[in-house]
């Protein structure tokens, strides 16, 4: 019984202590607006899924533009995506 708590406690310690070393470190896309990061990059690829037919989601449109953040996730999420 003393045994488990100190391992549960121990278990507890070592996972707050990971979740404060990676909560405290940057993340992708820091400080380079207007692509914050892989959040932004996430809404993103979700409005160019829904909003454009899916021959146009990795092609160069007026609608969408290549240069300024191109899909890099393969169809099958993009079909997940626009299904959900």
């Amino acid at each position: 019984p003393s045994r488990d708590r100190a391992a549960t406690f121990l278990l507890v310690l070592l996972a707050l202590l990971l979740r404060l070393l990676v909560a405290t470190g940057p993340h992708s896309g820091q400080s380079t607006p207007p692509q914050y990061g892989d959040f932004e990059a996430q809404r993103h690829w979700m409005a160019v899924t829904v909003s454009l037919p899916p021959i146009d989601w990795y092609r160069e449109t007026p609608r969408n533009n290549l240069t300024y953040w191109g899909l890099d996730y393969p169809p099958l999420s993009g079909w997940h995506s626009r299904l959900l």
